[in-house]
């Protein structure tokens, strides 16, 4: 059994699918059509060739024999008879090899040959019979002449029918695209915050209407998704709200209800702390599950150095046994953005470096309008180049962390970046 020939291992035709899969839908339709079409013409044109050069090497055949058997039959009556002589055709006998080429007198009996004589094209039938071998040739130079002119002319031919069609087919490709190119549109101009978009009837009766059809119906589901999220939002921003606000209250009234009482500012400050995280949790949580906004408002705006400058003394109080050394330079660094935002960032880089740096140190430098954490340890490779879920620099760690970090930088167009640095992972945010 003959093996089987995988072409997909070929190197050429593994480069020429990798092309052909880079070319848009209506090149490739258009391509198909032309290269159809183009073989078909190739074939076609070799068979109408060779079944011509076969008709007429027949026709030659006939002709050749006839005049051969003529010639024998003079030769019966009249053995002196002269054989037949003129511009195009000649028959010699054996007796007249001296007049004829060599290359001509030793061709074999039986079949008719095509050779070349000086500028001469014949074609040269040899016959043994009973009065010996005779040679009958036959100047083919004109007819060569003109075959290589028709073949000429069938190429052109098939080169100008291969330009038009292949000008029919882009159009006719063009044509078939179409409506794909217009849904492609159509669905590229849907606003994210519209609400109960249809695009089914716009292809009605089209051969793109069920897929239209299927979106439309994709799009009822996701409308219905978002309204049951947005009506989710609403309910949980005021249920969440609402006991953040009596807790923030009732902490306010024991302050001054246990003022001078020893031990008791301490506790009454963790829990302040406490609320005020998770006031700014809440409202983090909330802001990233609505849609974003392109562009924040003027009168949204924070300085990123004061809510360092309250974060890290909020760590101060928690860590006391951290050293957390801040290095700013430069004036206010004001973004637009809502302080709960900035300070959900900061914290968590913040409260991560202290938690988990394996070291008693935390830098909080500004470079420009980037500020970098530093503390020491090391993440591995593969969290570095795929920003992790938490930012801990041993394995361990609890908590949304960095998760948090990164959707709050992707909203508002910031930067983050982790590397293990010489003396320990550095978190950089560019505002």
């Amino acid at each position: 059994m003959a093996p089987v020939i995988d072409f997909r291992r070929n190197r050429l035709v593994r480069k020429l699918g990798e092309l052909i899969a880079h070319l848009s839908l209506r090149a490739r339709i258009a391509g198909t059509m032309i290269a159809l079409l183009a073989v078909a013409g190739l074939i076609l044109s070799g068979w109408a060739y060779l079944a011509d050069e076969r008709l007429k090497r027949n026709i030659t055949l006939d002709l050749l024999s006839e005049e051969l058997t003529h010639f024998e039959q003079r030769l019966h009556a009249d053995r002196g008879a002269e054989p037949l002589r003129s511009a195009r055709l000649s028959i010699y006998r054996s007796s007249d090899l001296a007049e004829l080429p060599r290359h001509i007198a030793m061709l074999k009996p039986g079949e008719m040959h095509r050779v070349r004589s000086g500028k001469r094209l014949l074609d040269v039938l040899v016959r043994d019979g009973e009065f010996g071998r005779l040679y009958i040739t036959y100047d083919v130079t004109t007819y060569a002449t003109q075959e290589k002119i028709a073949l000429l002319v069938l190429g052109l031919g098939v080169v100008g029918v291969v330009l038009v069609a292949g000008a029919a087919a882009t159009a006719i490709s063009r044509r078939l695209v179409e409506p794909v190119t217009v849904l492609a549109d159509r669905l590229t101009q849907i606003d994210p915050g519209q609400r109960h978009v249809r695009i089914g009837t716009q292809f009605a009766g089209n051969e793109l209407e069920p897929i239209a059809r299927s979106i439309d119906t994709f799009m009822e589901r996701l409308d219905g998704f978002v309204e049951r999220e947005q009506s989710f939002t609403a309910t949980a921003s005021h249920e969440l709200r609402t006991p953040l606000a009596v807790m923030r209250g009732a902490v306010e009234l024991l302050e001054t209800q246990t003022a001078g009482r020893p031990g008791a500012g301490k506790a009454i400050a963790r829990i302040q702390r406490a609320v005020r995280e998770m006031t700014e949790f809440t409202d983090a949580l909330l802001a990233l599950s609505r849609e974003p906004q392109l562009v924040a408002p003027a009168e949204t705006t924070c300085d990123v150095y004061a809510v360092l400058a309250r974060v890290v003394e909020d760590q101060r109080s928690v860590a006391p046994e951290k050293h957390i050394v801040v290095d700013l330079h430069g004036g206010p660094l004001r973004v637009a953005a809502p302080e709960s935002m900035v300070a959900m960032t900061l914290g968590n880089l913040v409260r991560n470096a202290v938690q988990h740096g394996t070291g008693t140190e935390i830098l909080c430098r500004s470079q420009g309008r980037e500020l970098v954490v530093s503390n020491a340890g090391a993440l591995p490779a593969g969290q570095l180049e795929n920003i992790p879920p938490r930012f801990t620099s041993h394995p361990g760690g609890h908590g949304m962390g960095l998760y948090l970090v990164r959707r709050i930088c992707e909203r508002y167009g910031w930067a983050i970046r982790l590397e293990n640095a010489g003396s320990g992972v550095t978190a950089t945010v560019n505002f």
